[in-house]
């Protein structure tokens, strides 16, 4: 699967002759800025934890033929990579002539959205006069979305929530009542789920009217130009990174918890000449639970570790995804069919770039890094406030990231969702909840000359006199994070209620005044512990991030 690139390469518009030398960049910069402002926007108008303290969310600008011109910096992995394929849905189903100015065209069918039912994408037009000059699209994953309890034990996808087709969310600036009734009526938390909905109808609001703004002072002809030229260069920066790699095929394997046994993920990166094919045959069939990853999002958390190889410093658009293709056999747990359970697809789908980078260490041994303690834990509650308010709030934990051939790993970071946690002050005031330790477990991070990033721990108590409904979606108990060329596995992700162990994937009662304790993973050592620095190891003693 790659993004359409028919038109790549195809003639600009006149007006590129009149480009100055440093046209692109600026307008290349501007364009980002934009996507940045249109995500603060989102941010700020956002009801859900998840959207203003986590920023699960990405905006991207399109252009008229629906290829990523720009995105905003801080993007989720995730995003990046599926709403190049929602915006070709998008226009499949309404063609370029279709769209009017005010017009928000919503889903979040699993997959031709962002993978799972809890994100929804939005695309709307942008309009200079009567022409259609591209689109603003944003995906952000919202506190609920109907059906049982977001966890990973569904057996299909209509157990897990409302599917919302493509469909007008507003036409012309006109909300459409009907689309709203169906939503609020198949939510438990209604007045989040739509004040998230009218936060991104003014996100992609206000990137429309600055793209606008743009392509009025330095005319029309001269912003496509620009975003072809923006296009092309940075498929062209791709192309001349593949080159290096030198070409043959790789292959990695590796297995994640699963949750009836564990699942296998099968690996084969393919270099030839300027572009790089991955491929994931052999790796295990369709799940029962919801762990399974529609493609979309498999392709986008197998392009990520490439691109953070290859072109780190490129901002990524259409051009940069042109080189690059992921494949895998209909009906194995990366590509299932509907209507298979795919909730928690995130469990599975973010050992992919583990996979990648294991698989290139082979030929280019210092510019990846060892796995990390994917994925990080994630809590769901579902409660009633001291007011007697229904509550549905999620905690995203953290964990260790591996090391590199020329640094430690990082401790506690969410690699490779990008998205941030929840202060634990934003949490206890609209819960019941209680934090009571939130820390870095030492020894975590497995040994080496460079050492991985060390897991956190966090214990949460229910201090109200109810129980509350809660959702363990982790991974990473079965085996630690694998280091390489020497380097010691991590330690895997340590999950207890009331000193007890619990399933890593659980949707059980948590009963008033227990406590649970989670400690993520830690990421896999670089290179024999032998030869690490032994200032390194003083130091790592006194930060507390090893014991004596």
């Amino acid at each position: 699967m790659t993004p359409d690139s028919s038109s790549v390469g195809a003639p600009a518009s006149a007006g590129r002759a009149a480009l100055g030398p440093g046209d692109i960049e600026i307008v290349w910069r501007r364009l980002i800025s934009f996507m940045d402002e249109a995500m603060t926007t989102m941010i700020r108008t956002a009801y859900s934890t998840t959207i203003r303290e986590s920023r699960d969310l990405t905006v991207v600008l399109f252009d008229p033929r629906g290829r990523a011109v720009a995105e905003c910096t801080s993007a989720n992995a995730s995003f990046i990579g599926t709403l190049p394929r929602s915006m070709q849905a998008f226009l499949k189903a309404h063609p370029a002539g279709d769209w009017r100015a005010g017009d928000c065209v919503i889903t979040n069918d699993p997959w031709i959205g962002a993978g799972h039912l809890q994100d929804i994408t939005m695309a709307s037009p942008i309009f200079l006069g009567d022409d259609l000059f591209g689109f603003a699209l944003i995906a952000a994953h919202g506190p609920d979305i109907g059906g049982g309890l977001y966890s990973a034990l569904s057996r299909e996808v209509f157990e897990e929530g409302l599917r919302i087709p493509i469909c007008h969310y507003a036409r012309a600036g006109v909300r459409d009542p009907l689309v709203r009734e169906f939503i609020v009526s198949n939510v438990r938390v209604p007045n989040k789920v739509i004040g998230d909905l009218e936060g991104m109808a003014a996100c992609v609001e206000k990137a429309g009217h600055q793209v606008r703004e743009l392509a009025q002072s330095m005319s029309p002809e001269r912003y496509l130009a620009c975003t072809d030229e923006i296009v092309r260069r940075s498929e062209a920066a791709m192309r001349a990174a593949i080159r290096e790699i030198p070409n043959g095929t790789y292959r990695s394997d590796l297995t994640t918890s699963g949750l009836e046994e564990p699942l296998r993920i099968a690996c084969t990166v393919t270099v030839s000449d300027d572009a790089i094919a991955v491929d994931f045959s052999g790796s295990s069939g369709a799940q029962r639970f919801g762990i399974n990853v529609p493609l979309c999002y498999t392709y986008a958390h197998t392009v990520y570790p490439l691109k953070c190889i290859l072109a780190p410093d490129v901002p990524n658009n259409h051009g940069t995804l042109t080189p690059l293709s992921v494949t895998a056999p209909e009906g194995c747990v990366l590509n299932p069919q509907f209507p298979a359970p795919v909730s928690a697809r995130h469990l599975t789908g973010q050992f992919l770039s583990a996979a990648v980078f294991l698989a290139l260490a082979e030929c280019i041994p210092d510019r990846v890094m060892t796995e990390s303690g994917v994925t990080r834990p994630q809590l769901v509650f579902s409660g009633k406030t001291r007011e007697g308010e229904r509550f549905v709030e999620h905690i995203f934990m953290v964990s260790g990231l591996g090391a590199r051939s020329v640094a430690d790993g990082p401790n506690a970071l969410c690699f490779p969702a990008n998205t941030t946690c929840t202060p634990i002050e934003i949490i206890e005031a609209l819960t019941t909840l209680r934090i009571e330790c939130k820390e870095l477990v030492p020894d975590s991070g497995g040994a080496g000359q460079w050492r991985g990033g060390c897991g956190q721990r966090m214990s949460v108590r229910n201090a109200s006199r109810e129980p509350i409904q809660l959702s363990v979606l982790a991974e990473l108990t079965h085996r630690g994070a694998q280091g390489l060329f020497g380097g010691l596995p991590g330690r895997p992700t340590v999950i207890t209620l009331d000193g007890e162990s619990i399933p890593d994937k659980a949707l059980i009662d948590f009963p008033p005044q227990s406590v649970l304790v989670v400690e993520s993973a830690g990421g896999g050592g670089f290179g024999p512990a032998g030869q690490r620095d032994p200032a390194a190891t003083d130091r790592d003693l006194l930060e507390g991030y090893v014991s004596a």
